[in-house]
């Protein structure tokens, strides 16, 4: 039997008895299948928006992908779930409202939404680390002023904060990881019956991609993709410099994050001959399916990663994956994968060449679609909803 590398999983609400508990991922996605017509039948009575901050969409990334993919899987089991319009959606008294981010804006949303009785749940996308401080792209005085916070954040997690005010203000958190959910208990302070694991996921359509699309439009095949955004924390200057002098063709696929264009002219300084910028591929472009399948391993040195639509994506069809040591990467790839350190350019060499040399791996996109599917973290998502029904919200003192 495939080994189930997504072992447990937090389970809260009124069906656990306002208690957390432990759940075998195996019964857990049995029995969100299993209780989906039921959810089908409560959710089509009510809305459910979908909502990330205010420019998301100027420069999408994973949080923005997974809002959307999301809002399409629950569509597709008959609730009526969609990205929120605030300047034509009123919230009415039994709506839902799911944010995406841990971010400030929310907290006038968040009480917008209780003045209208409306039930809030956050998708957090958040991850902690003391390192994270110093990585920061600001003058030394504010990453020390960051390290500090975080340090007594850790000491004591009822320090008053925006975060933690955020935390504490919705029904429900709802984290891609245990280790993230482990995180928001231990620094902020949140209640075990508060959180709910739900995993992120990727499409079918990816099993299914061809490499001929991509290889006739730019001409490039064998070679090593780095997708995402570029800026500081996806690494791609460290992972550049690592491959300079490497004969291994490169594809960077994502555009600069605004205010990251000096970091991205870096990134162009340090690449050699070998490498090709091409650019964001839209999500649903078929272009980006197929290179998935046209690379040889696809690569993410960031310094850390939730865990990564782009590996779930490309783990759908078995590309190797080289992923970050930081984040929850290991926890869905278990040992599907080749784990290398964002600050250690002798690591990420090794695991480029390793990855490269190697074959794409069945069971590798076995275990991506049997657990990370949209479909099923849209069950466990709807699965949250009902349960906020029957949750008495308390803010604490």
């Amino acid at each position: 039997m495939q080994a189930q590398y997504w072992s447990t999983r937090l389970v809260i609400g009124a069906r656990a008895s306002g208690a957390a508990r432990v759940e075998p991922a195996a019964t857990a996605a049995a029995s969100s299948t299993s209780r989906t017509p039921a959810f089908d039948a409560a959710a089509t009575e009510r809305r459910v928006y979908l909502a990330g901050p205010l420019t998301a969409m100027q420069s999408p990334g994973g949080g923005e992908i997974q809002m959307l993919c999301l809002a399409r899987a629950m569509r597709e089991l008959g609730i009526a779930a969609r990205p929120w319009r605030p300047w034509e959606d009123r919230l009415q008294p039994g709506d839902c409202l799911h944010l995406f981010g841990s971010l400030p804006e929310h907290l006038d949303l968040v009480a917008a939404a209780r003045r209208q009785q409306v039930r809030v749940v956050l998708s957090t996308i958040a991850w902690f680390e003391l390192a994270n401080c110093w990585r920061e792209p600001v003058r030394w005085p504010r990453r020390l002023a960051a390290g500090a916070r975080f340090v007594a954040r850790a000491a004591f997690p009822r320090i008053p904060s925006w975060r933690r005010k955020l935390y504490h203000s919705v029904d429900l958190l709802l984290p891609n990881s245990k280790a993230e959910a482990c995180q928001l208990m231990r620094y902020f302070g949140v209640p075990a019956e508060r959180v709910r694991v739900v995993p992120n996921g990727a499409h079918e359509r990816f099993a299914q991609a061809r490499p001929e699309p991509f290889r006739q439009w730019f001409g490039l095949e064998d070679f090593v993709l780095y997708p995402g955004r570029i800026e500081p924390r996806k690494n791609q200057l460290e992972f550049l410099r690592a491959m300079q002098g490497s004969p291994l063709p490169i594809v960077v696929l994502g555009d600069p994050v605004p205010g990251h264009e000096a970091y991205a002219r870096a990134c162009r300084a340090a690449a050699g001959p070998q490498v090709h910028f091409l650019g964001r591929l839209d999500h649903d472009d078929p272009l980006l399916a197929s290179a998935y399948a046209a690379c040889r391993c696809l690569v993410l040195a960031s310094w850390f990663e939730t865990p990564g639509l782009v590996a779930l994506e490309a783990g759908m069809c078995g590309t190797p994956l080289v992923l970050p040591t930081g984040g929850c990467a290991r926890e869905y790839f278990g040992p599907y994968a080749h784990y290398v350190r964002a600050d250690d350019r002798a690591s990420i060499r090794q695991g480029v060449e390793a990855a490269f040399a190697g074959c794409r791996n069945p069971d590798l996109a076995q275990h991506v679609r049997e657990n990370f599917s949209w479909r099923r973290a849209a069950q466990i998502t709807a699965e949250t909803y009902i349960s906020t029904e029957h949750q008495a919200h308390q803010v604490p003192s």
